[in-house]
């Protein structure tokens, strides 16, 4: 799912069709190139796994039977196709594969995703506008080992890119870590070394965990949503899918990660070394440049330094040690966060996907010394007929939320302060969209208030849930005699 905000329309890519509605199928030389490799009729379909709008076109891209192709199309036409070009390095050949990509505003192409067929080379690749293509290191398990791709954002000078990996710094057994890394956008590679690839990259580990004397540690990074004014960023994590499915959510500050990247970094020596810190030669380094010489344009960075310092030692913590919301027994795979003006104060408002096809509705904490409250669980479908829910975006023009499944979006309104019809419901659901209206003696939202002195909202605890509203059981009856039929005309007690 994208959003067009320019024609105020949503986006959506399907199997085999990109709507508005536009066919793109694959060949069917294309689908029995793909069988003759083994894979299945399900998988050698067009899934479509790149949407981007850039200017008045839509970049998209799709798996296309494992022979991934990309397209820009006119965004008020998507039938009007102006070029088609691989999409090796820029979509994913397995549609099960995760990645991410973005369009920066000078139209260079960023894209985290596996380059081949097998899925066993992934990169963080750089393509399109005005700069060279630019790459991670090929077959090297410390720039990149066995990653999921989450999301990626372009922030100032850096692209930053957020996944979860295999942990080549942890000595005992196979764990995976959450990490961010970075390069810087004005990179151009190496010259005589690291040639066609990042000399700017570097990565750092997220900690979300449980604290205590053993801390209990959410590893695996799911999704996060940047909110740019607060230079905040929300992620949600889970436990390893072997083990007992439990989440947090945890918030970093854009300095943190920063603070981490300015450190120094962890360096192994050699497979048989410890891994041990190692000063920072460049500390703030903010995509500095040689100004002459033989290394002319390239970064400040020494290249036999950006060959060799890739992990940062110092791990990203979060803004509080305990997580804002955690629960047992449930993954989130997708988030969301809306920022609303109360009466008093701003709230952040997360909405998190939950695994079995529901939406949790949690308010974030007011400050360190208050928790988080569940508001409520938004059912999209009945108990029996529950859906994976793929994506997951708010569209905080219009204060609604779009929820991709399967076969259908679903649009949720954010305020929905009618379903409460006594001042009681609309002032203890503690909802930061609502508020009792004296005037008007009904739920509303703080713009539909008459006057804001007159409207009622106090947030300072959770909600009570799961209690009777406007109605409740009566008085027992007298026990009786029941009668009943044997079927035949009968009746007995």
């Amino acid at each position: 799912l994208t959003f067009d905000p320019g024609q105020n329309e949503l986006i959506v890519g399907t199997v085999c069709v990109c709507l508005q509605e536009a066919e793109w199928h694959c060949d069917e030389f294309t689908k029995g190139a793909c069988f003759s490799r083994g894979k299945s009729e399900e998988e050698c379909q067009n899934y479509i796994r790149v949407l981007l709008v850039n200017g008045n076109r839509l970049f998209t891209c799709g798996t296309n039977a494992f022979t991934p192709i990309c397209t820009n199309r006119t965004l008020t036409n998507l039938t009007e196709i102006h070029d088609q070009i691989s999409g090796m390095a820029r979509c994913p050949y397995n549609p099960l594969h995760n990645s991410t990509a973005l369009i920066t505003s000078s139209g260079e192409l960023y894209a985290a995703t596996a380059m081949d067929f097998s899925g066993r080379d992934p990169a963080i690749y750089r393509s399109l506008g005005g700069l060279p293509p630019l790459r991670t290191a090929q077959y090297n398990s410390k720039w990149l080992n066995e990653p999921n791709f989450v999301s990626s954002y372009d922030i100032a000078n850096f692209t930053y890119f957020f996944f979860r990996e295999n942990a080549v710094e942890h000595d005992c057994g196979r764990t995976v870590f959450s990490r961010v890394g970075r390069v810087c956008k004005n990179d151009i590679g190496g010259r005589f070394l690291l040639e066609d690839t990042w000399t700017t990259f570097m990565k750092a580990r997220l900690n979300c965990s449980r604290p205590g004397e053993i801390p209990f540690n959410y590893n695996e990074l799911q999704g996060t949503f940047y909110l740019p004014e607060l230079e905040l960023l929300y992620g949600i994590f889970t436990t390893n899918v072997n083990s007992i499915a439990a989440s947090a959510v945890c918030a970093f500050n854009l300095s943190a990660i920063s603070h981490s990247f300015n450190g120094p970094f962890k360096y192994q020596e050699n497979s048989r070394s410890a891994w041990l810190p190692y000063p920072n030669p460049n500390p703030d380094f903010q995509c500095g440049t040689i100004d002459s010489g033989t290394y002319v344009n390239l970064t400040e960075r020494n290249l036999q330094d950006a060959q060799k310092f890739l992990l940062m030692h110092e791990v990203v913590q979060p803004v509080v040690p305990v997580p804002y919301f955690m629960e047992d027994n449930v993954r989130f795979s997708h988030v969301a966060v809306d920022v609303v003006q109360g009466k008093d104060t701003l709230f952040h408002i997360i909405y998190l996907a939950t695994d079995y096809g529901t939406i949790r509705k949690v308010l974030s904490p007011l400050n360190q010394s208050t928790g988080s409250c569940l508001l409520e669980e938004i059912e999209l479908f009945p108990p029996r007929k529950r859906q994976v829910i793929r994506s997951l975006l708010i569209l905080h023009s219009r204060s609604e939320l779009y929820v991709g499944v399967r076969d259908q979006v679903i649009k949720i309104p954010l305020k929905r302060c009618s379903y409460h019809k006594s001042r009681e419901a609309c002032v203890g659901a503690r909802d930061p969209y609502c508020g009792w209206d004296m005037l008007l003696k009904k739920c509303t939202t703080l713009e539909e208030s008459v006057r804001m002195s007159q409207w009622e909202q106090s947030i300072s605890k959770c909600p009570v849930r799961n209690v009777t509203v406007d109605g409740g059981f009566g008085h027992w009856s007298s026990w009786s005699m029941c009668s009943h039929s044997d079927g035949g005309g009968s009746a007995g007690s």
